[in-house]
């Protein structure tokens, strides 16, 4: 097979997602958030008072815009909805203290699966493999939210987990 590295690669990187995401949707549960909910609380947390707009940049869970999420957390009091003051047509959302309180939770959780990732990997491993893909993701449009986020704090990546 000509790309059969290439091929083995695609597909771990799809089995990793595939387990972390469900790893992560099952601690979840008990908050009645899903991972992509638990993201927004996290963009949130980090910047308040972003647009809609604003919130899609900062996401990886999900492009475009992410107006049912946050509509979702504002039904279920997890995030508050205000009118912008420079701009009575746009609204700025935040961690309302519910919020504030499942994001404490979620971080906890978070914790705990970064703490198996660590009994797997050495920190050497993990700086060399988040060196690896930061080169990948550096050639797709995903850079731009990890610069965002600070998630490209590459030069050391593993100081993140």
């Amino acid at each position: 097979m000509r790309y059969q590295q290439e091929e083995q690669f695609r597909f771990h990187i799809l089995a990793m997602q595939r387990v972390g995401n469900r790893e992560l949707t099952i601690h979840l549960k008990n908050l009645d958030l899903t991972p992509s909910q638990a993201e927004v609380l996290t963009v949130l947390n980090e910047r308040s008072m972003l647009t809609l707009k604003e919130i899609g940049q900062h996401l990886i869970c999900e492009t475009g815009s992410p107006s049912r999420l946050v509509n979702t957390l504002v039904k279920n009091g997890l995030v508050e909805g205000k009118t912008d003051e420079q701009d009575q047509r746009a609204r700025r959302y935040c961690l309302s203290d519910h919020g504030k309180q499942k994001w404490a939770t979620v971080k906890q959780i978070e914790e705990q699966l970064y703490e198996h990732v660590q009994s797997i990997y050495t920190e050497e491993e993990l700086n060399v493999m988040n060196q690896l893909l930061k080169k990948y993701i550096e050639q797709t449009e995903f850079q731009s939210v990890f610069r965002k986020r600070s998630l490209h704090v590459g030069d050391s990546v593993s100081e993140e987990l």
